[in-house]
């Protein structure tokens, strides 16, 4: 149907609508996202010239509620600066929250009304937070275990109804009837309390039937990599070049259980891996793949050996529906939950532990890295101390280098995806893109607003804004954060935020999460903002600073922690593997952040990948040698 173009005079204020801040949907609920994005589209089809017919029928908005979105985008803040996109947003409070009791009989609702309605009841406060936390309901003794918040709220108006309030007054005067209010500060005292009783019992039996489409189920571990390598650290105060021989690494893995293609994965280099390490494996599998520079001569890529984001731009930043877990503490950190409900959007559902009958496909892609991989080296500790492959003269150990396990591990799963998938006749990569191909079902992707953080940043969790001398300050894992963010109008105190990092967190970006407003960058305190770092070093710190055997009050904390490994090590050789994942953090050359930009689109990054993928020499058997091939002879025959 063609629109009617109307010529329209437009309200001041609306004429600087290309300058407006666009507010970060990331932070934000996804009630109130599509909320936003609805009214932002009414807004934007208004100033096109559409009628207000076709608006309403296009988003549902009326004419008298476009108006008041206008009027309220125009209105200006305690700054004096127009309010803009965030006053689309849901439940915004526009001016400054005063809780004084009078509010209660202004006949409307006014920010902080129900913080008032409290303080003027306090029995009313008690009755609501015993619901709430403990769901024993007035004049009752029993508990409830499946209460919603529609059941709170009506016993809230009938707890009300009961000490005499009544039409006009609050909460009656709201639209909502202050259920809005309500839902927002119950969530808060059961984040406080950390216990509540919505939603009963969430454990479910787990569902063991296969997958009946592609990305439908994921399964994801970590599992320990036994061959001996070397890594040289150079000494810090001139002592020369430490030797770190280290016989073990972690690999954390994701594998798609429809064609058992490995979508991505990351390496850790510590006594165990971490909740980062696990993000960097989720990342990997969204953000398209991109060689390795290989340190050998005698390997190569071939063609199509690559990671499944990597075949074609269908195929990357594909969201999953389930991801399946074991209870490891990694899994279930705030970092790893948050990584996935803000970026992926899948479901988490945990099992025991080392269990191939709950999560087969991981357990037997780690063996067949093994034992046609790993295994093959010379300078393999076997599978047990009994192992006949097991390598015993001193000649045989500690002989690979990391970059070359590194280069090997990494070519061992992108040839892996090329084998044949259980049950069909063509490689893993090809189940994939073909499935894409044929159109069958809808594959989920990050939407494009969030893909530049998907590239930027591997890290995502909460904090809540603190104190110190009374101004605010952000805390996060054992650092104080600062930035200009913090000094914007309102109070801050206490508010939940989204924090995004990189693998090195000295910088982070803030986001309030309900409303998503940005809060920017923020750096981290001096005393750790001169040396790389990554949440593994702020980690040992505390863990060594707990047990006294490191008390630093260095003006840099990562640099004196590592002088104080280096000691360490040569006490205790356990500590090895500690000192070369701070070498190998510590090594990456300083990087100004604010100058990191995206320069390509999404697009062009992953036709630049395909190019990659097709200028990859390919190496016949008449040419020359592919020391690769000859390490893993039997993987054909295995991996089918």
């Amino acid at each position: 149907m063609n629109s009617t173009v109307i010529n329209r005079r437009i309200k001041a204020g609306l004429e600087d609508i290309d300058h407006w801040v666009q507010p970060e949907v990331l932070g934000m609920s996804d009630d109130v996202k599509n909320d936003f994005e609805k009214k932002k589209d009414a807004l934007n089809q208004f100033l096109q010239g559409l009628s207000f017919l076709e608006i309403k029928e296009n988003t549902g908005i009326t004419r008298q509620h476009l108006h008041y979105l206008i009027n309220r985008c125009t209105d200006k803040d305690e700054a004096g600066n127009s309010l803009g996109y965030f006053g689309l947003i849901k439940w915004k409070h526009s001016t400054k929250r005063v809780e004084q009791v009078s509010k209660l009989e202004a006949g409307k609702a006014l920010p902080g009304s129900l913080q008032a309605l409290f303080s003027k009841n306090p029995m009313l406060l008690k009755t609501m937070r015993t619901l709430i936390l403990e769901g024993i309901a007035p004049e009752s003794t029993k508990a409830s275990q499946h209460l919603t918040w529609h059941q709170i709220h009506n016993i809230f108006l009938d707890q009300c109804t009961r000490i005499g309030i009544a039409p006009p007054l609050y909460p009656f005067c709201s639209d909502s009837k202050g259920k809005a209010s309500l839902i927002a500060w119950g969530k808060k005292i059961i984040s406080e309390n950390n216990k509540g009783v919505l939603g009963g019992n969430q454990n479910s039996e787990d569902i063991r039937l296969p997958p009946s489409y592609c990305y439908e189920r994921i399964e994801a571990d970590g599992h320990f990599v036994d061959v001996n390598w070397t890594l040289e650290v150079q000494g810090l105060n001139g002592e020369g070049v430490i030797i770190c021989r280290v016989s073990r690494l972690w690999l954390i893995a994701l594998l798609e259980c429809k064609s058992t293609a490995v979508i991505g994965y990351s390496i850790s280099l510590g006594k165990n891996y971490n909740a980062a390490d696990v993000t960097s494996a989720i990342r990997s599998s969204l953000v398209p793949w991109k060689p390795r520079k290989l340190s050998l001569s005698t390997i190569s890529y071939k063609p199509e050996e690559c990671l499944p984001n990597a075949l074609m731009p269908e195929l990357s930043y594909v969201c999953y529906d389930e991801l399946w877990l074991d209870n490891a503490k990694s899994h279930l950190s705030g970092i790893c939950l948050t990584m996935l409900e803000r970026t992926v959007n899948a479901v988490p559902v945990f099992g025991p532990k080392e269990s191939p009958n709950v999560r087969p496909r991981i357990e037997q892609l780690f063996d067949l890295l093994e034992e046609a991989g790993i295994h093959c080296l010379e300078g393999t500790t076997g599978s047990n101390p009994s192992d006949s492959r097991r390598s015993d003269t001193k000649d045989q150990r500690y002989h690979l280098k990391l970059e070359t396990l590194l280069d090997l591990i990494d070519l061992l799963i992108v040839r892996y995806n090329t084998g044949i998938a259980p049950g069909t006749t063509i490689s893993r990569n090809e189940v994939l893109k073909r499935a894409v191909q044929r159109e069958t079902g809808i594959f989920r992707q990050v939407p494009i607003a969030k893909r530049d953080n998907c590239i930027k940043y591997s890290i995502f969790d909460e904090a809540v804004i603190g104190e110190e001398r009374g101004r605010p300050v952000l805390r996060w894992k054992n650092a104080r954060y600062y930035g200009a963010g913090l000094s914007l109008g309102g109070n801050l105190l206490g508010k939940k935020v989204l924090i995004m990092a990189q693998e090195d967190i000295r910088e982070i970006e803030v986001v309030l999460i309900g409303d998503g407003t940005p809060l920017g960058k923020m750096l981290v305190e001096r005393r750790w903002r001169n040396t790389p770092h990554s949440l593994f070093t702020r980690a040992a710190v505390r863990r060594f600073m707990t047990n006294n055997s490191f008390i630093s009050h260095a003006a840099d904390i990562p640099l004196a922690f590592r002088a104080h490994m280096e000691k360490e090590v040569k006490i205790n050789a356990t500590h090895q593997r500690v000192l070369a994942r701070l070498q190998k953090e510590q090594e990456r050359k300083e990087q100004n952040i604010d100058n990191l930009q995206i320069t390509e689109s999404i697009e062009s990054d992953i036709l630049n990948n395909a190019e990659k993928l097709k200028s990859v020499p390919i190496i016949s058997d008449e040419d020359d040698y592919d020391e690769l091939d000859d390490l893993i002879s039997r993987l054909g025959t295995t991996y089918r």
